[in-house]
């Protein structure tokens, strides 16, 4: 877990260091920008259920615990995608032009990425995008839906369905995957796949908020 601690470290900091995410904590967010996040958490949200219920598939006779677990968190991601469309509306944007709107290349190559890890390479890596998604929302979640809430003027929970019924629930999810992953990922193989796709959702999902944010590529 050691590795995935400092993963989790890592992308607090630099989401904290993107363009939007800085504006926001300013007071000064750019209401389009919350709108193109909304827009990307739709199309990855959509794809949630539906790769955990496959890397459950392949895992059922290797890690049967595992499967267990990730079929039980699938049926609990079903229908999130429709709370991004509810905050969507509430903004003035309609189900046809989100529907029709494309994500940002990272957001697209996230996608890509996690269903090739769940059909085709160690099912147990997806762990790792799990863990880094929920531990953005138990970290961050709460403190952005304030934010957001005070600086747009928001109303009521019109507008931070998303953000902020995942800030209360990954708290409880972040939790159970440190205990999934420290009681059933047990061979060294399986560990370092769930180390290495945490690497790569976490650069991903980085730049995913800086192209949501027009910013420059920046190439350490």
């Amino acid at each position: 877990m050691e590795h995935l601690l400092e993963v989790r470290k890592r992308v607090f900091a630099e989401l904290r260091d993107t363009k939007v995410v800085k504006d926001l904590f300013a007071g000064t967010p750019d209401p389009a920008a919350y709108v193109r996040y909304l827009i990307n958490a739709y199309n990855y949200a959509q794809h949630s259920p539906k790769v955990m219920a496959v890397a459950a598939a392949r895992c059922t006779d290797t890690h049967p615990e595992l499967a267990t677990y990730l079929l039980r968190h699938a049926i609990e991601e079903q229908g999130h995608y429709q709370w991004a469309l509810e905050d969507l509306r509430d903004l003035n944007v309609g189900d046809a032009e989100a529907q029709a709107a494309r994500p940002v290349p990272s957001c697209t190559a996230m996608i890509g990425y996690i269903h090739y890890i769940a059909g085709y390479a160690n099912p147990v890596g997806l762990f790792g995008w799990m863990y880094v998604l929920e531990a953005v929302g138990n970290d961050l979640g709460a403190l952005v839906a304030k934010a957001l809430k005070d600086a747009l003027k928001l109303s009521g929970s019109g507008g931070l369905r998303f953000v902020a019924r995942h800030g209360v629930s990954d708290t409880e999810h972040a939790r159970e995957l440190t205990e999934q992953i420290q009681r059933y990922v047990t061979q060294d193989a399986d560990l370092k796949e769930v180390c290495y796709v945490a690497d790569v959702v976490a650069d991903l999902y980085v730049r995913m908020f800086r192209e949501i944010g027009k910013e420059r590529q920046r190439w350490d």
